[in-house]
């Protein structure tokens, strides 16, 4: 097999057994790995309604056939487990050099199971595979785990992913941390391993990959290099390597999407940062493109205090969205997301809700524990992060959630608590953006927009995404309008399914351009590494199988159209100010046009039994059907 090792790693934690099987060529074409072969594997090994933090859950690392080779952007790693926090699907995506390591210790994938008796961490060196102790790596930060391991193993290359105390303590937006500044993040996969006593991952890898033709991969790398410099040119390659995605700065969320101006926004703008805080850009591994930056509070109270991977994230999250203007607290806020394996949206909008529910009288000094909880006090941002980690006074509501949280204090919090499927929102706000709010309703894991690009509806700092023109023949969309969303969100989302599955930065193949598009880019790269020759109309058609195949998983766990559906803050509040001023979601209409799209049941929102056998997933529809959860195309 080229690009695939051909092995499966599957590690027990209950008997402590470690065992390999063989990845079949079939089922490595059929959803090519990453996020389809997780999913594939996911799906049929967990029963329904199982506890996610309970030790029949499992958690599935996955590479493609496309990491550790030349492609760019090639450094991603999907780890995939049902999500302690919204019940449904939980797969998180993230640049890792753990990812190259694996594939070059010959792994396509490991599935941990089971629920170990004590801490322990997997150390994974080639053939030689072994669960260690983390007695003494329990409790420790993220940093610390990984210092603390290239200590012990003796090298300080290996690839590394951790839990931090927030997976261990179980909240349920924690996440698993790969490198520094990186968070595989949203759906609380780190407390499914905090529920595993599973501390971290270390892997040292020296096989190398074998692909099938170099000179085909040769070519498709540099016609991609061509075609990235091509679109946009050193202009951009200059904005982003002095100031990342920090630069961009429309649709901002402003104290829980009430408003959408921040009136001290210049004090934390890009440009600040940069000239303040910014030490020097860095790419993740195999990507030329330095949208990453290492970072660091160079005077005042946190002096010293540093991290890499600032983006426009940490500026909207703990900046606009909890109304701090002090860039200092930003700084040291995001520090601690990394080091306490929290994801930093999710702990936002917590926040966030909690000040909101203050403001309105929800929440009361009796109920905080004394502590105001006021836009704007950076002091009490902090406080609440470690609070929250350490489940302590109030904090121990926070860390099960907005969803949780808002059902627990009542008094009409449910209508601060924004969030889809319990997922609070990690973009721009919808009533900006209509097609965005569409992705949010019907994204499988919850509010995000990772799983697909909105470029194509509101322009950038160097215009609209070139790919529109692949979906709506290049016709500008007015992102004010829900006319013609249903039909870019669904081809995105299938774009980049696939490319999730092999493993490619969606952010760097934005830039995959040439005379065949970006799907047909994507099949070069796949067929120059595999051998198989994919056209256009088969990465889509896979993407689309990898797309259904989360959605019956989903159904499976009861999911219907009713949780395809938005807060009414973006549903019935007209937005207060800025452009889109008067503006709701009108999602009923394009979630109409987009289940017609997905060949889905309009009233109930599950997948047809005709769509399903047409994406060769047979045993899904017949599970499904078995279970009362089929539609069939022309019947109710």
């Amino acid at each position: 097999m080229y690009g695939w090792t051909g092995t499966i790693l599957r590690v027990n934690l209950s008997k402590q057994e470690i065992t390999r099987e063989p990845l079949g060529k079939e089922l490595a074409a059929k959803y090519v790995g990453g996020k389809g072969l997780n999913l594939k594997f996911l799906y049929d090994e967990l029963k329904p309604g199982i506890d996610p933090l309970g030790s029949d859950n499992k958690v599935i690392f996955g590479v493609g056939p496309c990491n550790g080779t030349l492609v760019h952007g090639n450094s991603r790693l999907t780890i995939t487990a049902k999500s302690p926090l919204s019940g449904f699907i939980g797969d998180t995506n993230c640049a890792a050099s753990l990812a190259a390591e694996l594939k070059y210790a010959g792994y396509d994938m490991v599935i941990i199971e089971g629920k170990a008796e004590s801490p322990v961490y997997l150390w994974i060196d080639d053939d030689s595979v072994e669960l260690r102790d983390a007695g003494q790596l329990w409790g420790k930060m993220t940093s610390e785990t990984r210092r603390a391991l290239e200590r012990e193993i003796g090298d300080p290359d290996i690839g590394v992913v951790s839990i931090g105390p927030a997976g261990e303590n179980l909240v349920k937006f924690a996440c698993v941390v790969p490198d520094v500044g990186r968070g595989c993040a949203r759906p609380g996969i780190g407390a499914v391993m905090g529920s595993k006593k599973l501390k971290a991952v270390a892997v040292r890898g020296t096989k190398g990959v074998k692909v099938s033709s170099r000179k085909l991969l040769e070519e498709a790398v540099r016609e991609v290099g061509e075609a990235w410099h091509g679109v946009y040119g050193e202009p951009m390659y200059k904005f982003y390597a002095s100031l990342g995605t920090s630069g961009l700065t429309t649709g901002r969320p402003v104290r829980n999407y009430q408003q959408s101006i921040f009136e001290q926004r210049e004090s934390i703008s890009g440009q600040r940062m940069a000239q303040d805080y910014f030490l020097k850009p860095k790419s993740c591994l195999f990507c030329p493109f330095p949208c990453d930056h290492i970072y660091v509070a160079g005077k005042g109270p946190f002096r010293g205090t540093w991290g890499a991977g600032f983006q426009a994230g940490q500026l909207w999250w703990y900046g606009d969205n909890l109304g701090v203007s002090d860039p200092d607290i930003i700084v040291r806020a995001s520090v601690l997301s990394n080091e306490y394996g929290v994801d930093l949206m999710g702990m936002s909008g917590v926040i966030a809700f909690g000040m909101e529910c203050f403001q309105r009288g929800a929440l009361t000094l009796a109920d905080t524990g004394n502590i105001k909880l006021e836009w704007g006090n950076g002091e009490v941002v902090l406080k609440l992060i470690e609070m929250t980690v350490y489940r302590q006074g109030l904090g121990a509501l926070f860390a099960e959630g907005i969803k949780k949280a808002s059902e627990q204090i009542g008094k009409g919090s449910e209508e601060y608590a924004v969030h889809v499927k319990g997922l609070y929102p990690d973009e721009h706000d919808p009533r900006t953006r209509k097609g965005t709010g569409l992705i949010y309703a019907v994204a499988g894991r919850g509010a995000e927009h990772c799983g697909t690009l909105k470029k194509a509806e509101a322009p950038g700092p160097f215009g609209f995404d070139p790919t529109r023109g692949e979906v709506l023949g290049g016709q500008p969309l007015d992102p004010l309008t829900e006319d013609g969303k249903a039909q870019v969100v669904k081809w995105y989302e299938d774009v980049r399914a696939f490319e999730n599955c092999m493993e490619i930065c969606s952010f760097a193949s934005r830039f995959y351009r040439n005379e065949v598009g970006l799907p047909g880019t994507l099949a070069k790269l796949y067929n120059a590494v595999t051998g198989f020759d994919l056209t256009e109309k088969d990465v889509m058609h896979i993407g689309e199988r990898v797309i259904n195949l989360g959605r019956a998983f989903n159904v499976r766990e009861g999911l219907t159209r009713k949780d395809d559906t938005l807060p009414n803050r973006f549903l019935k509040e007209k937005m207060p100010d800025g452009p889109a001023k008067g503006q709701v979601v009108n999602l009923e209409p394009m979630l109409d046009e987009y289940y017609e799209l997905r060949g889905w049941d309009k009233e109930s929102g599950l997948p047809t039994k005709e769509k399903l056998v047409e994406l060769n997933l047979e045993e899904v529809a017949r599970e499904l059907e078995s279970m009362g959860k089929l539609a069939y195309q022309g019947h109710k």
